[in-house]
Formats: C-alpha cells, sequence, structure tokens
C-alpha cells in the first residue's frame, strides 16, 4: 500500500512540475492570475483580469518581461499575450479526458510559486452558451470549486500534458475548463487577424423586452437599451439619446449588449455602421463612425 501511495505521489508530483513549466504569471492593474503558454512567445490568460494592453509577465524562475494584448477571443474569455524573449516552453497537449479520469490543476501562487492540486474529472461535454451569440463546443469540468490560483492554469494528465485552461466559471461547484485545442484554435484566429479589435460607441445598455405595440411591425422581441453615454463618444455624437433601443448593427438585428459587441468587431473600426433604433415606436437609421475600444 505504501509502495502505490509513494508510486502515485511521485507521478502526481512529475505531472504538475512538468505542466508548470509551461504556466506563468500575468499580472496588470488587477490580481494576478496564471497564464498558459501555448507557442512560441504566446500565452494564454483569462481576458476579464487584463485592463491594460501592457502585462508584466512572470516566469517560474522568477524573472519578468513585458507582454502585450495581442487581442481577445470573446466565446472563450481567453486573452492572447505577446512576451519577446519568454523562454518559457509551449504547453504539451493531451487527448481529451475520460470522466472519472484523474487530473492535476495547476497554478501560480501570489508569490509566483506553482500551485497544484489533484482532481477528477466530473464532466466532459457542451456545448456552453457563453451569451446569446457564442459558444464553447465543448468542456471539460472539474469536481473542485474555482480557486484563484488555478485561474488560467493549466489542467494536466498524469505525463504533465495540459488537458485545457482552467477558468474562473463555476456550474454547480464543479470549474469550467477550455479544452486546450479548442483555446489554441481561438488564439490562432486572434493572431491571424492581428488581434480582434474592438469597436466602441461610448454607450452604457442592458437588454429590453419589446412590447408588441413598440415593435413597428417587427417580430424581434429583445432590444438593447441605451442607459448612458459618453459625452463626445461616437454614440453621442451621432445623436443616440439615453432611452434608444438598438435593434440592429449593420442591419444585422442584436438582442443583448453582446451581439452589439460582436458586430463591432475587426474591419468596422473607424468605420461608419448603421445602428437601427426604436425611438418609442418610431423606427430611426443612425449612422455612427465606430472608434475603437483601449
Amino acid at each position: 500500500m505504501n509502495d502505490i501511495l509513494s508510486s502515485l505521489s511521485s507521478r502526481v508530483a512529475d505531472a504538475a512540475e512538468q505542466a508548470a513549466a509551461s504556466v506563468v504569471q500575468v499580472a496588470a492593474r488587477r490580481r494576478p492570475v496564471a497564464g498558459m503558454v501555448f507557442a512560441e512567445e504566446l500565452l494564454l490568460t483569462p481576458a476579464r483580469h487584463i485592463d491594460d494592453e501592457a502585462v508584466v509577465v512572470r516566469r517560474g524562475d522568477g524573472q519578468t518581461v513585458e507582454g502585450v494584448v495581442v487581442g481577445r477571443s470573446p466565446a472563450t474569455g481567453l486573452a492572447v499575450v505577446r512576451a519577446a524573449d519568454l523562454g518559457v516552453p509551449p504547453a504539451r497537449p493531451a487527448p481529451e479526458p475520460r470522466v472519472g479520469h484523474l487530473a492535476v490543476a495547476v497554478g501560480r501562487t501570489w508569490s509566483g510559486g506553482v500551485f497544484a492540486t489533484l482532481t477528477p474529472v466530473a464532466v466532459v461535454g457542451g456545448p456552453l452558451r457563453t451569451g446569446r451569440a457564442s459558444e464553447i463546443a465543448r468542456v471539460i469540468r472539474t469536481a473542485v470549486p474555482p480557486h484563484g490560483a488555478l485561474v488560467g492554469g493549466a489542467l494536466a494528465d498524469g505525463d504533465g500534458r495540459v488537458l485545457g485552461v482552467i477558468t474562473a466559471a463555476a456550474i454547480r461547484g464543479t470549474t469550467v475548463v477550455i479544452p486546450f485545442a479548442l483555446a489554441v484554435e481561438a488564439a490562432a484566429e486572434v493572431v491571424a487577424q492581428g488581434g480582434v479589435r474592438q469597436g466602441f460607441l461610448g454607450i452604457s445598455s442592458v437588454p429590453a423586452s419589446l412590447p408588441v405595440r413598440q415593435r413597428a411591425g417587427q417580430a424581434q422581441e429583445y432590444g438593447v437599451l441605451v442607459t448612458g453615454l459618453v459625452e463626445g463618444g461616437p454614440a453621442d455624437t451621432a445623436g443616440l439619446l439615453v432611452g434608444d433601443i438598438v435593434v440592429a448593427v449593420d442591419r444585422v438585428a442584436v438582442q443583448q449588449p453582446e451581439d452589439v459587441l460582436m458586430r463591432l468587431r475587426g474591419d468596422r473600426v473607424g468605420k461608419a455602421v448603421p445602428l437601427t433604433l426604436l425611438r418609442g415606436s418610431v423606427v430611426q437609421e443612425v449612422t455612427v463612425a465606430v472608434g475603437e475600444r483601449r
């Protein structure tokens, strides 16, 4: 029995050590989180924790390098960071696990040390909706609740190969992990596009249910209610008002704020885009010069 326990302990420790070689710490203005290197000088980290375009990347040996956010993947919620001369080996991919497999979750503590815990794989499946217009085709869920030191880190198999990127999302007490292949695929798209540029209208908004008499003969049940305007911003300059309901961007229906954001990415930055509004029960079209979110 002692031999079995010692052997298992050694295997888990070895797996954690191998996976940790590709796990770094990423710090912007918020608390630091983990990041996972997936290609030379490129790493993935949770986008919600990144406020600036410049970050500090801390390697396992304590050395730091400057990183620049290449772009963000809206569906996965991950940001791609490029760090020149990083000198950290990319993670090795693992095959998809089976439910019940033991895995090692690896992250970084506040001081940059390795944080690791053994966890069973509780669920493998999908898709997981991340918004009305976005989803992750497949996810892994581990049988432990999210832990701050693990967010952005790696879920690894018994050989230290990476199964996925650990998120801060939880479903019924389990932690959501984005499979490595899907995370890298999304990251490759961001890199190929030179970074997903995000358009800026200068509005705050919430989803709004449209009464039948206010739909102006359309079947659309929801729109995006403008609750605030940035003075001098693109929407303010174009004449939008608090209380307007945006029902289409570039003549494509939108039903929630995320839909608007998705319609303003990439090559729409810097261009004039028509917004279809309901002002009361009257349909109006206003053209807005889309800015870029910094």
